[in-house]
């Protein structure tokens, strides 16, 4: 039986020049659930995936798995990030790109890097350097990054951006499949067919604030 509770925010609130950009946030989420998070532009959104990113310093709590979030430090659990532009070593290949980031932990080889070329399409890519990349070539290197090293828990923002319809029927189904293995995934984004087609809950926020429970 899944841990009913895996995601926990406390109270959680964000100030910048005065003004709170996340307002006293309370929250819970499933374990192995895909999450819409919907929301004009300056509504929260993307700062509240850096909160739980453990991007940012905050006041309140979060516990990912009964683990304590803490700017700055370890984190209590492995997180894949797509969060605004993803910084590429524009003389890298993708490749090369992606095996930088694997080679920091060590956990997944080449063929795991291969596989997911493979899957986005961008195998016959990937020894072109990323700064010839098209935006949708990047935002699919990104969603890689995001996801190959197994990570449990994906915080993706508009991670279809500029993307081909193909390309993001496979996001789709990379998405429910990542969900039915466990993985937790928080989405933001403007893609109303993206969330009405994957999303478990839609959380919506505005001013900082969410603007009704999700828990059920």
């Amino acid at each position: 039986m899944m841990e009913k509770k895996y995601i926990e925010l406390e109270n959680v609130s964000k100030t910048i020049k005065n003004k709170k950009v996340l307002n006293n946030i309370s929250l819970t989420l499933k374990k192995g659930k895909i999450y819409g998070l919907v929301g004009i532009n300056g509504s929260g959104k993307t700062m509240l995936l850096r909160a739980l990113g453990g991007l940012i310093s905050i006041d309140g709590k979060i516990f990912i798995n009964r683990k304590r979030l803490f700017f700055n430090k370890e984190l209590p659990e492995t997180i894949g990030i797509i969060i605004e532009n993803t910084n590429w070593i524009q003389n890298y290949t993708g490749y090369e790109n992606l095996k930088y980031l694997a080679d920091i932990k060590k956990n997944i080889d080449q063929d795991k890097i291969n596989e997911y070329l493979k899957l986005f399409e961008l195998y016959d890519k990937k020894d072109l350097k990323v700064k010839k990349y098209s935006l949708g070539m990047k935002q699919k290197l990104a969603i890689i990054q995001a996801i190959m090293e197994d990570q449990n828990l994906l915080l993706l923002d508009e991670p279809t951006n500029g993307i081909d319809e193909k390309s993001e029927k496979i996001f789709k189904e990379t998405m429910l499949n990542l969900s039915k293995k466990g993985k937790t995934i928080i989405i933001a984004t403007h893609n109303k067919d993206l969330i009405k087609d994957i999303s478990y809950k839609t959380i919506k926020i505005s001013d900082g604030k969410i603007n009704e429970k999700v828990e059920d």
